[in-house]
């Protein structure tokens, strides 16, 4: 069976673990779509602090690594910043995150039918 093709029925809305926002789907969309022969693009989960409306609120989110660079593809963005960067205007602690691979992502995926997050523990 195409993972690929099985996969898509779990984007028909957004999940409860995304409420807010389609982080975790455009993400592991992201991934499904680029990665395979890219073994340098990773997902991850990780907790945020928010900016502008939601300023200091701590939340889960997910982006992209390629290398030095993150991926944000969330709410029809399209944000490519070195990751230095991204993790500073996050505030965001890389020992709290989880990375995962196009091969781990598929086998999450598969087993909990949804996008995540799968093992990072938030209040939002």
């Amino acid at each position: 069976m195409n993972w690929y093709k099985k996969s898509e029925k779990y984007h028909r809305g957004i999940p409860k673990s995304c409420q807010a926002g389609d982080c975790y789907c455009a993400a592991g969309h992201y991934l499904m779509d680029h990665g395979i022969g890219k073994p340098n693009l990773v997902l991850v989960h990780g907790e945020v602090v928010g900016q502008g409306k939601i300023s200091g609120i701590s939340y889960g989110h997910a982006w992209i690594e390629d290398g030095d660079m993150v991926i944000d593809n969330s709410q029809g963005r399209h944000i490519e910043l070195p990751k230095i960067v991204y993790y500073a205007l996050g505030n965001i602690q890389p020992e709290k995150t989880f990375r995962y691979t196009l091969e781990q992502m598929r086998k999450k995926v598969l087993e909990t039918e949804h996008w995540g997050p799968w093992e990072l523990k938030t209040k939002y």
